[in-house]
């Protein structure tokens, strides 16, 4: 995997060091002090740079965020569609375009663990790349009924939780739904808006309100990011494949959801339990349950 570093020559110490350990772990790293040759027109260099990288790594900082050079780096990886990684390394105020994008924070880590951190991010980045080949052929749901299938199946089990913090839910909750949640939180990290947001589900998740500012939020970054709405409609469909009880109504899902009342969608054959354990062995054809 190829990796642009975009930096102010102010943070050349730590650009220099984190490219050492990131060639050491086997990437190719793109970095202008080392691949800008003499006599070569700058702006030229750093967009083939760009062109030759799967993904951005833009180290933030004071003097970072104030240079143009670097703003105009951010926006063309953006623009082109490269995975994105910023590296925090002083508190400062984070480009619009990136609040919304998990950084690394090394104001609170030590060099070797914030490095291993970027290297696990940068394994991901390398899976989900091969595996966003399969996902794409299928043919992705528009981003309301994917944010309001995904809301409708994790607001009934986060209402069985009480009120809980965003972090720790996914870990209490089934797995495949865990997943599903930690699949989105982890995606809502940098936008405060969408946090809040997860957070007030969290702690009151059969409150309607909360439902659809949930779905209104998710709905937002599913539309500004492919990748994202691809990766959570096949998560989404692995924890659909499930039927769960929820209280006195379940959740009965292979394209549909159903909450209280049930709906099943599609045949289904073998054991069902529906209703008061109401053992059914045959196939059912496609009707509702009320």
């Amino acid at each position: 995997m190829h990796v642009f570093i975009s930096y102010s020559h102010t943070d050349t110490t730590f650009a220099d060091k984190l490219t050492k350990s990131l060639e050491q772990a086997g990437y190719e790293v793109w970095l202008d002090s080392t691949d800008i040759q003499t006599g070569t027109r700058w702006d030229d260099e750093i967009v083939k740079g760009l062109n030759s990288s799967e993904t951005f790594l833009v180290l933030l900082s004071n003097k970072a965020t104030a240079s143009q050079n670097v703003k105009d780096e951010i926006g063309y990886a953006l623009d082109h569609g490269k995975q994105i990684l910023p590296i925090l390394l002083e508190p400062c105020d984070i480009p619009f375009r990136l609040r919304r994008v998990q950084y690394v924070d090394f104001t609170a880590l030590e060099f070797t663990e914030g490095t291993r951190k970027i290297l696990t991010i940068l394994k991901s980045f390398n899976s989900n790349k091969e595996g966003t080949k399969e996902i794409k052929k299928e043919k992705l749901m528009d981003p309301t009924t994917l944010a309001t299938a995904a809301t409708s199946l994790l607001a009934p089990y986060l209402a069985k939780l009480g009120e809980s913090f965003m972090e720790e839910a996914g870990a209490r909750l089934p797995d495949k739904v865990g997943k599903v949640w930690e699949t989105i939180v982890s995606r809502f990290k940098g936008n405060p808006t969408a946090s809040s947001v997860a957070n007030d589900l969290v702690k009151k998740a059969d409150e309607p309100d909360n439902q659809d500012a949930f779905v209104l939020q998710l709905k937002k970054v599913l539309k500004e990011d492919e990748w994202f709405a691809a990766t959570l409609q096949s998560i989404l469909k692995e924890a659909q494949g499930q039927v769960s009880n929820i209280g006195d109504g379940a959740v009965a899902t292979n394209g549909s959801i159903g909450v209280g009342k049930i709906e099943v969608g599609g045949n289904l054959s073998g054991n069902i339990t529906i209703g008061s354990n109401n053992l059914v062995n045959e196939n059912r054809s496609n009707r509702k349950k009320k």
